[in-house]
């Protein structure tokens, strides 16, 4: 982290930390599009077989070759389910949660030095309103965006 020892400093970590929330809002967003096609293959992975199932109790099941192809495929939504959570979802939250702590600890940091700031380089109005607005977006503390 860089020092923050004067009017332009902060502002050049808040815009910096502004470009660090944005990519973490974008990897959120990967990441809850990645869990669609992970419902839908855990979906198949289990109705499958229960519908196997249900139609053998009932007596007029499929053949044995309907069978086979069901559990095959019930076996392909499985493994899918499991590659795209540790493939893809699993490090995107790790790399999201590393985003948003670093973001968080500068951020606090930040709202711990604007009154000093502010009133040591004397700023307008106006662009206290405008930091302050700007610092509001970020969650606070141990917030989470997820």
């Amino acid at each position: 982290m860089a020092a923050i020892d004067s009017g332009a400093a902060f502002l050049r970590t808040l815009a910096a930390a502004e470009r660090r929330l944005a990519a973490v809002q974008a990897l959120s967003a990967r990441r809850r599009r990645v869990r669609r096609p992970r419902i839908a293959a855990a979906s198949l992975a289990a109705l499958i077989p229960a519908v196997l199932l249900l139609a053998a109790a009932a007596g007029d099941g499929p053949g044995g070759a309907a069978v086979a192809v069901g559990l095959a495929v019930a076996a392909l939504a499985l493994a899918a389910y499991i590659a795209l959570g540790l493939m893809i979802e699993r490090p995107l939250g790790r790399r999201m949660a590393q985003e948003e702590h670093t973001m968080i600890e500068e951020v606090n940091r930040m709202r711990e030095l604007f009154t000093h700031i502010a009133e040591r380089e004397r700023w307008e109005a106006r662009l206290t309103r405008s930091v302050r607005e700007r610092l509001s977006r970020f969650p606070v503390e141990g917030g989470s965006l997820r």
